[in-house]
């Protein structure tokens, strides 16, 4: 993670335009979003930025078109935070489960496994996930190989998503 991408005076410059919702930097490139559609706000964006490849959004706009998947992991050039922790969104994946190809007894002892017992903490617990349902549940995507490693050393076949999920 870089934690100089532009200078502070031109960081502090661009803070102090209101109209600014956040500015990402991916590759050689410029992800301006602004709170809300403003053509105009672009050139004064420009002047600091200089001759950079820029390209401008709002955040309804972005939250309706792909440009935020390819975002999601990029880094604020004002704090160094992910862009969905600013939107207030974590990504989580969801992992649907199927156990009928198991036993009885492996069913139970996979759930103990995933779930834990008798006050002992399961997989689940340490990864930060949750359960959805009684053959669904949700982790922090950052730990979805490890609940998928899981699943297929029980030999449990399973679908797994992304999706996002706003802050508690």
């Amino acid at each position: 993670m870089e934690t100089d991408i532009v200078s502070s005076s031109i960081r502090e410059s661009l803070s102090e335009m209101d109209s600014i919702f956040n500015i990402l930097k991916k590759d050689d490139k410029y992800y301006v979003i602004l709170r809300e559609d403003r053509p105009d706000e672009e050139s004064r964006v420009r002047r600091v930025l200089g001759d950079a490849d820029m390209e401008f959004t709002d955040v309804f706009s972005l939250l309706r078109n792909r440009m935020l998947k390819d975002l999601s992991e990029c880094i604020s050039i004002f704090d160094n935070e992910p862009l969905l922790e600013s939107l207030g969104l974590r990504e989580y994946t969801e992992i649907v489960y199927d156990l009928t190809r198991l036993g009885q007894s492996q069913k139970m002892l996979f759930n103990y496994a995933l779930l834990g017992r008798r006050g002992n903490k399961g997989l689940l617990q340490n990864l930060g996930g949750r359960r959805l349902s009684k053959s669904a549940v949700y982790v922090p995507s950052r730990n979805d190989g490890e609940i998928e490693l899981f699943m297929k050393h029980w030999g449990v076949r399973f679908n797994a998503r992304k999706t996002l999920v706003f802050d508690e």
